[in-house]
């Protein structure tokens, strides 16, 4: 269930047999020269709707939140099109979502999360929650918590990579722009903050190789981690 298309009798009703919602939350930011800014938030909320689909099969139900469309995004707010919001601010803002859906009734609040600079912010909203009320917040980094299976169907992970474009061309073939795929995995041994230190670590807003993304690899992914999910969320509830 959508929760933007229903009525206020209908979401009222919803809650007498709904325990759970899922809240999607990306970032706008850039994806290389080849994939479309909304990127992190186009995956998690396919994602959430193939989680929808799935229970509903089984005679269980979700709803769906609106997505938070903006998040913290410090490294790569170096490339145009990337709006980052500071840490406190979005921390704040999403620990406010949690705080009214937990007003609401729900007891399990799911984070379903497409972007990595989100998650220590995610963690600190989560707890402040979780220790107001009777409830389970869930975050659920796609990308990292299905790293095995996702590995199984890909040779590398990574920002605008092999992974994450051939999930958007699973999603939103139009907006990818595959002759523009280009790249190369960097990796770290320590983290080192710099306001430019995006240059470096992501070269055109990207790190990995993205050129053997495909379609077909994408549904794989999608199917994964959209079929893990519900396991989770099924066998929680047994």
């Amino acid at each position: 269930m959508l929760l933007e298309n229903v009525t206020w009798p209908e979401f009222e009703e919803a809650k007498k047999r709904i325990d759970t919602v899922i809240i999607p939350v990306g970032s706008v930011e850039a994806h290389g020269r080849h994939l479309p800014l909304g990127t992190d938030v186009f995956a998690p909320l396919e994602i959430a709707k193939r989680i929808e689909e799935k229970l509903r099969k089984m005679g269980k139900d979700v709803i769906i939140a609106p997505p938070v469309w903006y998040g913290h995004s410090f490294v790569l707010d170096v490339y145009p099109g990337t709006i980052n919001v500071s840490a406190d601010a979005f921390k704040a803002y999403t620990a406010e979502i949690l705080r009214e859906f937990a007003r609401e009734g729900f007891r399990r609040l799911v984070l379903l999360n497409g972007h990595g600079g989100n998650h220590s912010p995610l963690i600190l909203a989560a707890e402040e929650v979780a220790g107001e009320f009777d409830v389970e917040v869930w975050l659920i980094d796609w990308w990292i918590d299905f790293r095995k299976e996702i590995l199984e169907v890909c040779s590398s992970q990574g920002h605008a990579g092999e992974d994450e474009t051939s999930v958007i061309l699973a999603i939103r073939p139009e907006l990818v722009k595959m002759e523009n795929a280009v790249g190369e995995k960097r990796e770290e041994k320590i983290r080192v903050i710099r306001k430019d230190i995006g240059f470096e670590l992501f070269p055109e807003g990207v790190n990995d190789d993205p050129r053997g993304a495909s379609r077909e690899k994408g549904e794989a992914i999608l199917e994964k981690v959209s079929e893990g999910i519900v396991k989770l969320l099924v066998g929680k509830d047994e």
